[in-house]
């Protein structure tokens, strides 16, 4: 029987945006589709096992760290998440870290998130205002730097937030449910419009 291999293909319709004569998206928001990418959640006592699989791990609730084509975040003492920053990225599977855990004996699991997570992902220096429009959260340098994610409530929805900037740009990554991708890309759009906001290329399938 031959092997079955779905394409994976993003629930978020993109609008067409032509640029505008004469204007330069430099400064502009831009706003990405990256539904698709690899997402995994590692539940469970497995620090010390994944600072022998990554050059370095969270040390703490809140902190995030770049692990080659993606990035790891601590959740909780016992929960860590592991996505991809682009489409295609090569990180390890889920079956491939509970592998490890078991050879290792240690207690802890990996889920694969991918097709429940619709990602998306907002750049530029006013991205900070747009986020503040549907986030209590407070987007300011001082309490929400760079490399730092946190778990909350954004357009009314459960959100991760995670930062990773682009140089000394402002760069976000935003994960939610799938269902709700549409939705929550719907209201980050109308929340940019007064700062020009623009759309990237969409992951379309990965």
């Amino acid at each position: 029987m031959p092997e079955f291999n779905p394409i994976f293909r993003t629930a978020i319709a993109v609008p067409d945006q032509p640029g505008e004569p004469g204007a330069s998206s430099d400064q502009r928001p831009t706003l990405l589709d990256l539904t698709g990418v690899r997402v995994t959640l590692i539940q469970g006592e497995a620090g010390d096992s994944l600072k022998k699989q990554f050059s370095q791990v969270p040390a703490k609730p809140g902190d995030l760290v770049e692990v080659g084509a993606g990035l790891l975040a601590c959740l909780t003492l016992k929960e860590f998440y592991l996505f991809a920053k682009s489409p295609g990225a090569d990180l390890p599977a889920a079956s491939e870290l509970d592998d490890r855990f078991s050879q290792a004996n240690v207690f802890a699991h990996a889920t694969d998130y991918t097709h429940g997570t619709a990602a998306l992902r907002l750049v530029g220096p006013d991205a900070p205002e747009i986020l503040s429009k549907i986030c209590g959260l407070d987007f300011h340098d001082s309490v929400f730097p760079d490399m730092r994610v946190a778990q909350t409530s954004a357009a009314k929805i459960k959100t991760l937030i995670a930062r990773g900037d682009d140089g000394q740009t402002p760069a976000y990554f935003l994960h939610v449910s799938r269902p709700f991708g549409q939705y929550f890309w719907d209201t980050i759009w109308d929340a940019g419009q007064e700062f020009r906001i623009v759309s990237g290329a969409a992951a379309g399938k990965i």
